[in-house]
């Protein structure tokens, strides 16, 4: 992904060394050519490239022999990218330079002296690791691990799984680590004695690209009942239920606690919310769950929950806010890119729809971020920096 996020404030470029700072009152700008100056002075391995060849290859070398780098193709921008655009949040001015980009599809450039997985040219997907201006996906090589990279299966485009990374891993984790709801993962052996059939899940925020994975993966792993809270527009409900949903609720009816409750009576102990948050952002998913068996929300944005509209919960409830990257859950994070290849193919997990961008347009990729401040459902936009 290559974005320039504000035009009302241009950083000044600094030294080696040099602490880069914000003048206070503006948005953090991230304008592409100066984040990647900055990276490349403050990485003194790029140096000896010359100026106009570490401006296109910050993250071109191998660091650490159980890494690789790869050639990034397409990547795309995220609700967190427009937060980090408009509020300056997760990044502070000592954070800066900033390479953004979690998703990534491309072609391998290199490979430290122990991978032996993957070789130059192959065509692969990565949740990028942005904590470092390495790993992130604007630029023409970020640095991996291992680990953390799957091969494409050949029946399908690198835009169509780019479109994955952050979206499947965030409801896998929600769904599948301890943090969450804590279920049995579907290559483990605990899943197959485990009595998925007899459950059923809600997924708040079915329609979002996130719901729309949950939706999935709570098929692969055979929940009797899938409850997609979306809103209603012409050909959702359809699409849901090719990805798995066996009952699709207009989020906006009023009724729609009672309609649930019709489905699930007072079964219901696992829920997922993908979308909401404020502070009683998750009153509706508790007040949903088992009044007489313990049951857990687990949420990827963070919020609370009003408990005078949430019912006598006689054996309590749990609301878990989750984190979804595979680098922060490493060993759920390396079984999730060992299967999804096989998954894709077996067309048990499906790539979201997308649109493409090309090239360093950095109009087009801040209305892509605008689409996501009005919590919206957003065609995912697949940004190809290095396009004509």
């Amino acid at each position: 992904m290559l974005i320039s996020l504000t035009t009302n404030y241009s950083p000044k470029r600094c030294n080696s060394g040099d602490a880069c700072s914000l003048e206070g009152g503006y948005k953090l700008s991230g304008l592409f050519d100066y984040l990647v100056y900055a990276a490349s002075q403050e990485h003194s391995w790029n140096s000896q490239l010359g100026d106009a060849a570490t401006r296109q290859t910050v993250a071109g070398f191998l660091l650490h022999q159980h890494l690789c780098s790869t050639s990034a193709e397409c990547c795309n921008p995220y609700p967190h990218d427009q937060k980090i655009r408009d509020h300056a949040i997760i990044i502070t001015p000592d954070h800066l330079p900033y390479i953004t980009g979690n998703d990534i599809a491309g072609l391998v450039e290199n490979v430290g002296p122990d991978v032996t997985a993957f070789k130059r040219g192959d065509r692969v997907l990565a949740q990028a690791d942005t904590s470092t201006p390495d790993g992130g996906g604007v630029q023409q090589y970020a640095v991996v691990r291992a680990d953390m990279v799957t091969p494409v299966p050949r029946s399908l485009s690198l835009d169509e799984v780019a479109t994955l990374p952050t979206v499947a891993m965030a409801s896998f984790v929600a769904l599948f680590h301890p943090s969450g709801l804590g279920l049995p993962a579907p290559y483990s052996k605990a899943s197959e004695s485990f009595a998925y059939q007899r459950h059923s899940l809600l997924v708040i925020g079915g329609g979002s690209n996130c719901g729309k994975l949950a939706i999935q993966l709570a098929r692969l792993v055979g929940f009797g009942k899938i409850i997609a809270f979306a809103a209603k527009t012409p050909g959702k409900g359809a699409e849901l239920e090719e990805l798995g949903a066996t009952h699709i609720l207009d989020r906006h009816a009023e009724d729609v606690a009672e309609q649930c409750r019709s489905i699930v009576g007072d079964g219901l102990i696992y829920a997922l919310d993908t979308v909401n948050h404020g502070p009683a952002a998750h009153t509706l998913g508790v007040s949903l769950l088992s009044n007489s068996e313990r049951g857990t929300l687990a949420t990827l944005l963070p919020g609370g929950v009003d408990e005078t509209k949430v019912g006598n919960k006689a054996a309590g409830y749990e609301v878990k806010f989750t984190q979804g990257s595979g680098h922060l859950h490493r060993e759920l994070g390396q079984q999730f890119w060992k299967h999804l290849p096989s998954w894709l193919e077996a067309g048990k997990i499906r790539p979201l729809r997308y649109r493409t961008i090309s090239g360093q347009n950095e109009k087009a990729v801040n209305e892509a971020l605008d689409a996501y401040c009005d919590g919206a459902s957003v065609t995912k936009a697949n940004v190809h920096p290095h396009a004509p």
